[in-house]
């Protein structure tokens, strides 16, 4: 009787073996679904995270926008690079199937004897699929649910290609998101530029970038420390590596004496002080914590929506009150001399506001300069849309004093002769740097004459501990 009941239950267990594994044949084998495909998975690792103003609807910049994307295809990618992430994430990647059990049980060990947790079992595919397919919460569901997408991943991709989404997906700060964007943040590189020691620091660092980002640290100790931090994080890769056999015991000992040669490169996009805000805040480990409670383990891939405290109107008027005067300052301070303005504005690379609109700061070309008694015509042309406008007499009056006071010294307001004077310093074919004071009645924008000042400024407004507004510099986006 015994024996029959231990056949019938194996029976069932057989069964139910065979069921599950029908079941999982047909989710990961026979439809997948539309998720798991290709131009989903490029989707996603395209997607950005929209900033808003105060009101929630008012666009005012995004994350990881093309400027702080580039994907790299997997050939691109070195070597040294492939193997640092595996030594360091997944030393068992090329020969597991989607999750590894040795290293779960390795994991689980590891986490007994230090009675937290201290070590992760999850495998590169794992977390490539937790990042596309954003995990809800820490259930036992979201898990299994994980896992299947894993499994999935597997099943309908190389190993080569779930590397490669990985290495486009993952968060670079406040930056940007993949190895493109960590290889010219961090090194001012190309990634097929990427040294051992480099790639080693990159590969380390995918999971905590905040930590060792000495870039994002406010005071010299914090910069130190981190570092220090990424120091040692490259030590353990590349003893890793070594161990693994990925590189020999010179390559090992040259490039753990060598110093990590940090060189910030730029992404592409002009500076902007509420956008560097927002990315300080996004960067914060408060707040990623904050987003790991609720499921957002990347925020490379995960679209979130910023809305920040910032009043449109009032920012727009604080860039354009701060621009203003810092070009006046600077003539105080300088004057306005044609020789040296025409040198300075021919080696500046900002390229400016891209639209004309009141307040926009753009560069143009003089194309005409008429006078006609107290009437003047200054015709610039921006090259932008609708950009052919026009200096008239109040648009040079500003800098006229500004230039008044700085060589005589004095306080009065200028004269006819002053501003006759100042149009010498002004001719057909000359670059400047306007502002739009206004759009007349014809759709002509109207400019005031501004220089591109070397003298550095800022501005907040604050309402009750809400900032309003902030700007920083004359090269904001407007």
């Amino acid at each position: 009787m015994i024996k029959k009941i231990f056949i019938a239950l194996v029976i069932v267990v057989l069964l139910a073996l065979a069921g599950a594994g029908a079941v999982l044949y047909h989710f990961v084998v026979l439809e997948p679904g539309e998720e798991i495909s290709e131009e989903n998975i490029r989707s996603i690792l395209g997607r950005e995270s929209p900033v808003f103003y105060s009101d929630g609807v008012t666009p005012l910049g995004a994350f990881f926008s093309d400027a702080r994307r580039q994907y790299v295809e997997y050939r691109e990618i070195p070597d040294t690079f492939i193997n640092a992430l595996v030594a360091a994430e997944d030393n068992r990647f090329f020969s597991h199937f989607g999750f590894d059990v040795q290293g779960i049980a390795r994991a689980a060990i590891k986490n007994i004897e230090a009675g937290r947790v201290v070590q992760g079992g999850s495998t590169l595919t794992q977390q490539t699929a937790k990042n596309l397919y954003k995990r809800k919460d820490r259930s036992y569901k979201s898990k299994f649910i994980e896992l299947i997408y894993a499994l999935r991943l597997e099943y309908h991709y190389t190993k080569e290609e779930i590397l490669e989404f990985y290495s486009n997906q993952f968060f670079v700060s406040g930056n940007g998101h993949g190895l493109g964007v960590a290889a010219r943040y961090y090194f001012n590189k190309k990634p097929e530029e990427l040294t051992l020691i480099e790639s080693a620091y990159i590969a380390g660092s995918v999971k905590r970038p905040n930590y060792y980002n000495p870039f994002i640290k406010k005071d010299p100790e914090a910069v130190a420390l981190a570092k220090e931090r990424g120091r040692q994080r490259v030590a353990y890769v590349l003893n890793a590596m070594l161990n693994l056999g990925m590189i020999d015991d010179l390559e090992y000992k040259q490039a753990k004496i060598s110093e990590i040669p940090f060189e910030k490169g730029t992404l592409g996009y002009s500076l902007d002080s509420v956008m560097e805000l927002v990315t300080d805040a996004v960067s914060s480990e408060r707040l990623l914590e904050a987003m790991r409670a609720q499921g957002i383990n990347n925020i490379a891939t995960s679209g979130i929506r910023v809305i920040t405290t910032v009043d449109k109107y009032i920012q727009h008027q604080t860039l354009y009150g701060l621009r203003k005067q810092l070009s006046t300052l600077d003539v105080r301070l300088r004057g306005y001399e044609r020789e040296e303005v025409q040198q300075e504005l021919a080696q500046n690379k900002y390229r400016g506001d891209r639209t004309i609109e009141e307040g926009s700061f753009v560069f143009g070309t003089i194309d005409k300069i008429e006078t006609q008694g107290d009437d003047i015509v200054i015709g610039v042309e921006t090259g932008l849309q609708d950009g052919s406008g026009r200096i008239d007499r109040k648009g040079l009056e500003s800098l006229v004093d500004a230039r008044v006071k700085y060589l005589k010294n004095r306080w009065t307001e200028s004269s006819k002769k002053d501003v006759d004077e100042f149009l010498t310093q002004l001719q057909e074919g000359d670059r400047v740097w306007v502002s739009v004071r206004e759009i007349d009645e014809f759709m002509e924008p109207v400019f005031d004459l501004e220089r591109f000042p070397k003298v550095q400024g800022g501005a907040i407004a604050v309402n009750n501990g809400r900032i309003m507004s902030v700007a920083g510099g004359v090269e904001n986006r407007f």
